[in-house]
């Protein structure tokens, strides 16, 4: 190290060191973002996403990095005079000019993929062409060099200096610099905004290197500081933006799963609807030729039916736990229009304040009475139970029927959709929907968690609940008439 500062001097020896520094940074920071995409193709949300501009700085980082190592190379061989120190000394230079013309090429290639292309200006892609063919001429001079001397030359004791090409070439980066920042400038609305710091960051600091360095002797040359100043900004910028872009697309496909959530409930209960008016109608229909004031009774429970359910299927909110049983009972009232129709519904509520999903319990009750039972037969019972315990609500709607397989989609012929009834619980409120057979009954149990509780891993199909003392208020019909028992 003493030796290399006596032969090259402090500012040369503190620039290698800078530089030295300089390229294990960069080599950080391409292993940073090579294992950063690696690692994003594996993440169930980054995959999903296209971040903007990871191969492009990934791209600039390794010319910018061979770059450096060029420049870097010729220094430390710097006023050695045997043959293997020139041959370095030549080698290192010319590659460092060459990386410095692709680093050019490349800057206006990024330029016309993002600016150009993506606005579908295919007279600017030209022009952007046309530049980057300006470089033939350049490298040619940049191979006549060796021969001619006319970009640079090397001293008796093995030092670069400049030569009169060194400023045309100086020159003619500094106009590619400038005239993509001029463009920047001019499709500023069109550019995207974090492409548009990017570009700034990169003609910016090389172009204050590229001035400075005009100025100042061979040994004070700035391009290198300021291309790795530039590099710094642009990795920061890129981390920042990666993370609000990731963010932005979370919140969207958060938004995007509500909405449709919110779309399969709506689909849902419009698929419920014309269930609940079709078998209403045809209630009343059945009594209009033969008892038209009964008739005109059974349009005022219709009237209620139809205002307790219309509201709530207008909405995927939340209704209490009464409304539902309110259109259960002007159901029934509907259902007993017929006098021969003589199965028995049985009501022990023990808790109702609370709230269910919209249609999450009338149809099921509905679904025992027309499909679970014989309604002609006195023997056909059905109850509707409701309690709670510490951690949930509880509702069950019991039928004496033959049952139906506990595998099917469907409760009952023609019955409302087990999966879509399932569907709105656990969405709605975290509830749950579980059919058994027990004891000779076929049970819909419904849990719905307090707030603030999780409900346990369901039963299996077919599992038993304790047995529980029930006390029935019974609600029969007979010949068109409710009575209260």
């Amino acid at each position: 190290m003493t030796e290399m500062f006596g032969r090259l001097g402090a500012v040369t020896t503190i620039r290698i060191i800078i530089e030295a520094w300089n390229e294990i940074f960069l080599l950080l920071l391409i292993a940073i973002m090579l294992l950063g995409a690696r690692k994003d193709k594996n993440d169930e949300l980054l995959s999903q996403i296209d971040i903007p501009m990871t191969r492009e700085l990934i791209g600039f980082f390794a010319l910018v990095f061979f770059y450096n190592l060029a420049d870097n190379l010729s220094l430390c061989f710097g006023g050695l005079t045997t043959p293997f120190a020139r041959l370095m000394m030549e080698g290192g230079v010319f590659v460092y000019y060459l990386m410095g013309a692709m680093l050019t090429a490349y800057f206006l290639q990024v330029v016309k993929i993002h600016i150009a292309k993506k606005n579908n200006d295919i007279r600017l892609a030209r022009i952007i062409t046309g530049y980057q063919l300006l470089s033939v001429p350049a490298l040619i001079l940049l191979i006549a060099t060796p021969f001619t001397d006319i970009l640079y030359s090397f001293t008796e004791d093995n030092l670069y200096q400049r030569e009169w090409g060194f400023y045309l070439w100086q020159g003619f980066t500094l106009g590619i610099f400038l005239f993509a920042g001029l463009l920047i400038f001019i499709y500023r609305r069109q550019a995207d905004p974090f492409f548009k710091r990017i570009i700034a960051v990169a003609v910016v600091f090389p172009t204050s290197g590229f001035i400075l360095g005009m100025f100042f002797p061979a040994t004070v040359y700035f391009n290198n500081t300021m291309v790795s100043i530039s590099e710094l900004i642009m990795f920061m910028l890129y981390e920042k933006n990666k993370t609000e872009v990731a963010l932005r697309y979370g919140y969207a496909l958060e938004h995007t799963k509500t909405e449709l959530a919110e779309t399969k409930l709506t689909l849902m209960q419009a698929q419920i609807k014309p269930h609940f008016i079709n078998n209403a109608m045809l209630a009343i229909q059945e009594v209009c030729a033969t008892d038209p004031e009964k008739a005109s009774e059974l349009i005022g429970h219709f009237a209620r039916y139809l205002r307790n359910n219309i509201d709530s299927t207008n909405s995927a909110s939340l209704v209490p736990f009464e409304h539902e049983v309110q259109a259960i009972r002007e159901y029934l009232a509907l259902e007993y229009a017929d006098p021969a129709k003589r199965f028995c519904f049985d009501f022990d509520l023990r808790a109702v304040d609370f709230s269910v999903p919209s249609l999450s319990i009338e149809p099921l009750a509905e679904n025992a009475v027309k499909h679970g039972i014989d309604r002609y037969s006195e023997s056909g019972r059905v109850i509707l139970a409701s309690y709670e315990d510490e951690e949930s609500f509880h509702v069950e709607i019991r039928d004496n029927g033959e049952g139906f397989d506990l595998n099917s989609e469907t409760l009952g012929k023609g019955g409302i959709g087990l999966a879509n009834a399932e569907s709105r619980l656990q969405q709605m409120c975290g509830g749950r929907l579980d059919i058994r057979r027990e004891d000779g009954w076929t049970v819909a149990d419904i849990t719905i968690p307090k707030k603030g509780k999780v409900l346990p891993p369901p039963r299996g199909k077919g599992a038993r609940l304790d047995r529980r003392r029930v006390f029935l208020r019974s609600v029969t019909a007979r010949k068109g008439e409710m009575t209260e028992r």
